[in-house]
């Protein structure tokens, strides 16, 4: 039957009452696939390129009409799950038809072609997951995927001459996927999923691992200087303590890497040639191998804090009154971070000449790149975003054919940049395919946390902990992807989608335990 959900152990589909224990173990291989493809990608240039990502596309689709054959595989999928594949399938169908229209085939078949593997890989991920057992270990492979890219652009950092950062200004890390602002929304989900997935371990070695794995991606999304990406990854933080029921744990593992990391940022701001432009690589490697002795000591101070941590946590126990009154803290302390951070941009983009005449220019060229993060620029999306709109209201159904965008700004652009994305996914389906495609993808964005959400609200225990997890990840894509087109970088999309699948099977399961499910 529909909408059942996920079981303790392998659901039972064969006569004779014996578990499908093959159906089980090619779900767990497909669940594992997409995690391996999401990882090739991401280690892999992005997959900048028709000759790197449609090979991949060609695999995901592959799979999945494979798996059409497979009895049972999408027996189990919950009536949720149906709502948001059925909304892009919508999607998908309506840029299928936008080829009867388009100004531009060849771009409108990529982005059918593209689309296409995001709808497979969403619906496979949904379900291919056959055991709760798989969502702690799913979640830690897309940490690792998160923490590689966290690591190499770390090395890009400390020892730039040998791992040359490829981003517009040589000084952001672009990491593999070589686009700052898509590497932030990786790490940023990865920071999300590491820090539910730490506060449910209970060994001090493993915590104090994930510390470690945690410092690093919390400063390589610094060294982004993505302002979207940073904005995203702490709305997500705030999502994650809202739907969480372990809070304070929650809170102080947090701490206790959030104080190095600190520390290291502070140092930085010291080190001038990280951040500064027009440069050559070799006149940073002083700087860089100064920020590798700091990011050393913060690592073996964070492993240190964490262990210890867990083990006085298993010794002794809070009392309730304490427990309030640091909850308390925790909040004013929160609190002071943001307006302090608040006050500081306003009062410098005021002294600049007002909020709004900000937004409306570009970040301008400054000798210290780091210098961007207290700008409230919208760095010339303002302007993609007023064509977008504006040839949108010309063909409010159809639009201008999936993936033209590029074709509308070369015709309506007000100066001679070039732009090929809105760096607005919502925006983008209205002016290139019509308000349908909009709202069925506006629809998938707004459904999809709310059926998470929904699900971590009513759980318990470790499942509502991932499952916090998991939908606070999901958030931290959706709202940055309104600044962003990461949707033309597959592998970040591949790693959404494969999370969102798992985040929604998760959330729609029954919540009364089966015979099956005891003792789990």
């Amino acid at each position: 039957m529909m909408g059942n959900g996920i079981e303790g152990r392998p659901r039972e589909v064969k006569n004779g009452g014996r578990p499908g224990r093959r159906l089980v173990a090619f779900k767990a291989f497909v669940l594992g696939a997409l995690v391996a493809l999401a990882a090739y990608g991401m280690l892999n240039n992005g997959l900048f390129g028709e000759e790197r990502w449609v090979p991949v596309a060609g695999v995901i689709l592959a799979l999945a009409f494979f798996t059409l054959f497979v009895s049972n595989f999408y027996t189990d999928v919950p009536r949720a799950g149906l709502v948001l594949v059925g909304l892009m399938t919508v999607l998908v169908s309506v840029k299928g038809l936008s080829l009867l229209w388009t100004i531009s085939p060849p771009e409108t078949v990529e982005e059918l072609l593209r689309s296409s593997m995001y709808l497979a890989t969403f619906a496979m991920a949904l379900a291919a997951l056959s055991s709760r057992r798989l969502v702690a270990p799913f979640m830690d492979g897309l940490f690792l995927i998160s923490f590689a890219v966290g690591g190499f652009g770390m090395l890009q950092k400390i020892n730039p001459a040998q791992y040359p950062t490829r981003t517009t200004d040589n000084v952001r890390i672009g990491s593999t996927v070589e686009y700052a602002n898509t590497v932030a929304v990786v790490l940023g989900m990865g920071i999300i999923l590491g820090l539910a997935r730490m506060t449910q371990l209970k060994g001090p070695i493993v915590r104090g691992l994930y510390a470690v794995g945690l410092l690093v991606c919390s400063l390589a999304l610094y060294f982004t200087l993505s302002r979207g990406g940073l904005v995203a990854a702490g709305l997500g933080m705030l999502v994650l303590f809202a739907l969480s029921g372990n809070r304070l744990q929650m809170f102080a593992n947090l701490l206790l890497f959030s104080v190095p990391l600190l520390w290291v940022v502070q140092q930085a701001q010291g080190l001038e040639k990280l951040f500064q432009t027009g440069i050559p690589p070799q006149e940073r490697l002083s700087d860089g191998a100064a920020l590798r002795t700091d990011v050393l000591i913060a690592a073996v101070v964070t492993f240190v804090l964490q262990a210890g941590y867990v083990t006085l946590k298993e010794r002794y126990e809070l009392l309730p009154g304490p427990r309030r009154a640091l909850g308390a803290s925790a909040v004013a302390l929160v609190l002071l971070g943001v307006g302090f951070v608040g006050y500081t941009v306003v009062s410098q983009q005021l002294e600049k000449g007002g909020l709004l005449g900000t937004y409306a220019t570009g970040v301008g060229k400054t000798e210290q790149a780091n210098e961007r993060l207290t700008s409230l620029s919208s760095n010339s999306r303002s302007e993609y975003w007023s064509v977008a709109w504006q040839e949108w209201k010309e063909h409010p159904l159809t639009g201008t054919g999936a993936g033209t965008f590029h074709y509308t700004w070369l015709e309506n652009r007000p100066n001679f940049s070039g732009v090929r994305q809105v760096h607005n996914v919502y925006l983008e389906q209205g002016t290139e395919t019509g308000a349908v495609a909009f709202l069925a993808l506006a629809g998938f964005a707004v459904l999809l946390p709310f059926y998470a959400a929904r699900g971590a609200w009513r759980a318990a225990g470790d499942r509502r902990l991932l499952l916090s997890g998991l939908t606070a990840a999901s958030a931290v894509y959706l709202v940055h992807s309104a600044l962003e087109w990461h949707w033309y970088i597959p592998p970040s999309t591949l790693f959404f989608f494969a999370l969102a699948g798992v985040a929604l099977k998760y959330a729609e399961k029954n919540e009364t335990p089966t015979s099956q499910e005891a003792g789990y």
